[in-house]
């Protein structure tokens, strides 16, 4: 297989208009985010500094199908050279910058220090340092600009946007808005629509059902790796990665497509997950919910362990977890370039069997390291086949000859399985019914282990890797 063909590809052809939502921290950026997308997609707080890595969400207006990006704070110079994460925190901002069409500079509205005497104007208030960094970061980007100044929640305070020392920052006249209550926010999309490149502008793909991406949570414990699997497989720094435990603070989604069907894949990097005694309240509480409901979301979930790792209590609960909400599971085993090829042949030979398998014997494994691409490029191939598996429709005269093979190879006796009809009922996952008289479901005669025989013998003979199954004995 050519490798090449399984690299993620970014949807240029149907990338609409982007614009990036920058300002210092706990401005108002992630507020403003989620009212513009429709959603509570970024975590909210009062916390400087809650939205680290770039998110992305879409929204209409006017026709027009815009990207909006939200982004990290970004704080004092200074203070990001000290901090790893903060460093990271402005190269993000930097590449939203570069990625976007439009830029709305936010910052959080201000009384002014003065009135001009004679003239009865407003000075506004004076211009942080923070603010002057930023917005050389912007006109350097020679990127058009809104000044947008959020939380004016009420008329005394859309009056202080005309303070006159807004305008040394060498924007047009602000606009004043609240992301809270959706003040103003009509009027700001109307003036990014003046500013953008609207003939530019390409008409998205029509969605039918083969077209909808295949949606792939990669979970796991913190610091196993997640953003930076994410990143290898996207082939570019989406999210930010640190050895600090919980730098992913919700969901971030990644649309791509790969192979030669240009298959459409919505890739999530999700919040690692401790034990519950161990979560404190506030942002990594949040975040775990998020991640714990883009579970039920998902398709496909890519369990992410270390493989110098014990497996732990809280993999078992994941685990059984996504067996519990019926998902797609592949698990993925990382950081292998730590181990030489002897240790890691007899592991893959012992620790797996022993350790991974029983939780979800039909769960395919993969061993790789995010770091160095080992074995990353397989990941996508997997998830194509696991989802084809799902969607897996065996025909009913199959059945009944697999039955009927069964009950002969297996010795099932014959007096209790000759009334005994199988049926498959449901796809994603597949379900599978076995019909029989009453007297023998009250009398216990088919038991567990013999439906556990059963389900054995379907994965041997049709391909339902990664996928569970359900039997379900009905009169």
């Amino acid at each position: 297989m050519n490798n090449n063909l399984l690299r993620s590809q970014p949807l240029k052809e149907t990338k609409p208009l982007t614009i990036a939502l920058i300002g210092q921290v706990n401005v108002g950026k992630s507020t403003l985010f989620n009212s513009l997308i429709g959603e509570q997609k970024a975590i909210i707080s009062h916390q400087p500094g809650t939205t680290r890595d770039r998110n992305y969400g879409q929204c209409q207006w006017r026709g027009q199908n815009l990207m909006i990006i939200d982004t990290g704070g970004l704080e004092e110079i200074e203070k990001i050279a000290k901090d790893q994460i903060k460093k990271q925190v402005k190269k993000h901002i930097v590449k939203a910058i570069k990625e976007s069409d439009l830029i709305f500079f936010i910052i959080e509205i201000r009384p002014p220090a003065e009135i001009i005497p004679e003239s009865n104007e407003l000075s506004g208030p004076p211009i942080s340092n923070f603010e002057r960094e930023i917005n050389r970061l912007i006109k350097k980007s020679k990127k058009p600009t809104i000044l947008v100044l959020n939380k004016a929640d009420n008329p005394q305070k859309r009056k202080w946007a005309q303070g006159l020392s807004w305008l040394q920052l060498g924007f047009r006249q602000p606009l004043a808005i609240s992301a809270a209550n959706g003040t103003g926010i009509g009027d700001l999309l109307d003036q990014a629509l003046k500013l953008l490149p609207l003939k530019k502008t390409i008409r998205p793909i029509e969605a039918t059902q083969d077209q909808e991406p295949i949606k792939v949570a990669i979970m796991g414990r913190p610091n196993v790796g997640k953003s930076t699997l994410l990143n290898s497989l996207l082939g570019e720094e989406k999210v930010i990665v640190s050895s600090l435990p919980h730098t992913t603070r919700g969901p971030q989604d990644t649309l791509v497509q790969i192979g030669p069907d240009r298959q459409s894949i919505l890739l999530v990097d999700t919040a690692g997950i401790r034990k519950q005694a161990k979560v404190e309240s506030g942002i990594e509480k949040i975040g775990v919910q998020k991640s714990l409901k883009t579970i039920q979301k998902s398709d496909i979930i890519l369990m992410l362990l270390d493989v110098t790792s014990e497996i732990s209590h809280q993999d078992k609960t994941l685990l059984r977890l996504i067996i519990k909400n019926k998902k797609g599971l592949i698990i993925i085993i990382n950081k292998c370039d730590l181990l030489t090829k002897q240790n890691l042949n007899r592991l893959i030979k012992t620790k797996v069997i022993n350790e991974y398998l029983p939780l979800a014997r039909w769960a395919p494994i993969i061993f790789i390291s995010a770091k160095t691409q080992q074995n990353v490029n397989r990941i996508f191939s997997l998830i194509q086949r696991v989802q084809k598996n799902k969607y897996l429709l065996i025909h009913q005269d199959k059945l009944n000859k697999f039955l009927e093979k069964i009950i002969k190879d297996k010795n099932f006796k014959p007096e209790v399985w000759k009334n005994v009809k199988m049926s498959q009922i449901a796809q994603n996952p597949p379900e599978f019914t076995l019909k029989a008289p009453t007297k023998i479901i009250r009398r216990k005669m088919i038991s567990n282990a013999q439906i556990n025989i059963i389900e054995k013998q379907i994965r041997k003979n049709w391909d339902l890797a990664g996928t569970p199954i359900i039997i379900n004995l009905i009169t």
